[in-house]
Formats: structure tokens, sequence, C-alpha cells
């Protein structure tokens, strides 16, 4: 009998016995409305970084610059570095992904670059500086509320939605049906105090994160992880393909959560990957999985960026 064909081809560059893919980014305070976004993106092969200037509340990129850090220039093409800072003007939200596209074309690294921008424009959308007790502004929607943490989490969140428009119906945490959980049970905020840093802080916002690839032990299939940790939250996905490209063993982990008692329930859906059989459009899938107003945003985010790695049959 023949062996089915594989349903992906492994595109990977492998380092050993495994590929890694790390991400690390801070955030300054902005300055008249401006704040400096700092990130590295690295791999064994090349180790590039940028560096924004981000305008609120309108998220214009201002100023754009990057560095190769190490690679050949086979791998990372010096004219990408001259072509970053022609991003300047673009707005990040909807449509950012093309512009970035266009940007780069296809030089050497331009795949590196593209990952690195759009790592950028995730971070940068999660800085959001306010002034001190601007919750408070939604205290009359919490009058029959007692004090506690629940009732600040619901200012909190109604302040989220309003200011920032993209989170509403966003995840299962902002969908306007979670309205009503504040009053049913304790939900427990973070420190709104992380949202005000003073006055030229440095790093008030920071994220890390770690994807790997690994062959299976049999080489029929590989296993993913991803992690993400920063100054709201931290969780992973992991999960396995075999060489029909079918998903197994999906799980996903919560540690620090920005709204303890919403956020860890998008985890218990992970394991509805399992079973899902890829293929080239795999996001839809996925998105119904995972994502969408009954998901998670950044678990929806963790697990497509590992299957990006592949190259997928049609």
């Amino acid at each position: 009998m023949t062996r089915p064909a594989s349903a992906h081809i492994c595109s990977l560059p492998f380092a050993e016995a495994e590929y890694t893919r790390t991400f690390e980014a801070e955030i300054d305070n902005p300055v008249n409305s401006e704040m400096r976004v700092r990130g590295t993106l690295a791999d064994h092969r090349c180790t590039l970084t940028a560096e924004w200037v981000v305008r609120l509340p309108t998220y214009e990129i201002r100023r754009a610059s990057a560095t190769h850090l190490s690679g050949s220039s086979d791998m990372l093409s010096p004219a990408l570095i001259a072509r970053i800072p022609t991003i300047q003007g673009a707005t990040i939200g909807q449509g950012f992904s093309r512009i970035i596209g266009a940007t780069l074309g296809d030089l050497p690294g331009h795949k590196e670059h593209r990952t690195l921008a759009m790592e950028m424009a995730r971070v940068s959308l999660q800085a959001f500086p306010v002034p001190k007790d601007d919750h408070e502004r939604f205290a009359s929607l919490v009058t029959d509320m007692p004090p506690g943490p629940s009732r600040l989490a619901r200012m909190l969140w109604e302040r989220d939605r309003a200011d920032f428009s993209m989170l509403k119906n966003s995840c299962f945490t902002y969908r306007d049906q979670s309205a009503r959980l504040f009053e049913e049970r304790t939900i427990e905020p973070f420190d709104p105090d992380m949202t005000v840093p003073e006055p030229g802080e440095t790093r008030f916002f920071w994220r890390t994160k770690r994807l790997q690839i690994t062959p299976r032990p049999d080489r029929t299939g590989f296993h993913c992880h991803h992690a993400l940790d920063d100054r709201f939250q931290q969780m992973q996905i992991d999960f396995d393909i075999d060489p029909e490209g079918t998903i197994a063993n999906a799980t996903s982990r919560p540690g620090r959560l920005p709204f303890r008692g919403l956020c860890e329930e998008p985890h218990s859906r992970t394991a509805g990957l399992n079973g899902l059989k890829l293929e080239k459009n795999f996001t839809p899938p996925v998105v119904d999985r995972i994502g969408g107003s009954t998901g998670c945003r950044h678990l929806f985010d963790l697990a497509t960026d590992c299957l990006r790695l592949f190259t997928w049959r049609e």
C-alpha cells in the first residue's frame, strides 16, 4: 500500500532537533502623545530589530527603522533596511499587513521583516496609557454592584470597549454577552495603575514570545509550542500535526490574566482543534474553534503563527 502524501511541506530551517524563534519588545511612555516601541526577532539564522514612534490614540507610525544584528546578506537583504522607514504615516489596524507586504516586496528576508512588523503592530495595540482613575467615567453603569473586584473590572471593561473600538466583540472577554457575567461571578481585573505610567517611564509595557517546532520522536509530524508573557498576561499553546495535516493533543494554559474569571474560558475550547485537518486556507476553521467572539485573539495568533511556518498543500 502506498503511504499517503504529506499534507504539508516542511519549510523550517531546523537547528539540530528543533526550530526556535523569539520575540522581545519594550514600550516607553508617550511624549507629546507618542510612544516608542522597540522589538527584536531572532532565530538561529538571524537577529533583526525595529524601532517605531507611534502616535496615540490613532496608532499612526510617525517614524520607523530597522537593524540587522546578525545574518548574512543572502538571508537578510540590506535593501530592506531602507524600505522600513517608508511605512511612516501608516496606521496600525486593518490593512496594515498589506502595507507591510507591499513595502517589503520579495527581497531575501522579507518574511522575517514582515513577522517582526506584525509583532510590533500587535504589541503597540496593547499599550494604551490613560489618566489615573479614568475608568471612574463609567461609575454610573455599576451603581447596583457592591464594592469589590467585579465592580472595578466592569468599569475597566466598559472603558476598554468604549475607547478602543477594536476590542469590542473581538474575543470572549470583550463580547457584548459577557456584560452580565460581572454580576454573576467574581472577576478580578488587572491593576489599573499599570496603564498609568510615569512621565518618561521606560519599559512601561513589555512582551516576550517563544515559538518552538520539533519533529516528533517517530518523525511522523511535528510538535508545536508557542508561549506569550507580557505585563498583562501569560499563556501557551501546544499541539501536534501529523503527516496528513491533522491536529492532535491540543492544549493551552493561562497564567497571568487581565480579567481573571473571564479570560480562562477560551482555553477550554482549545481541545476543539483536535481532529482538524489543515489545508492552505487554515485560518477560518481555526477562528471557528479558538478565535472570534467566543475565543481568544492571542490564542489564535499563537496557533496560526506556528502554522504559517509550514508550506501547506492545496
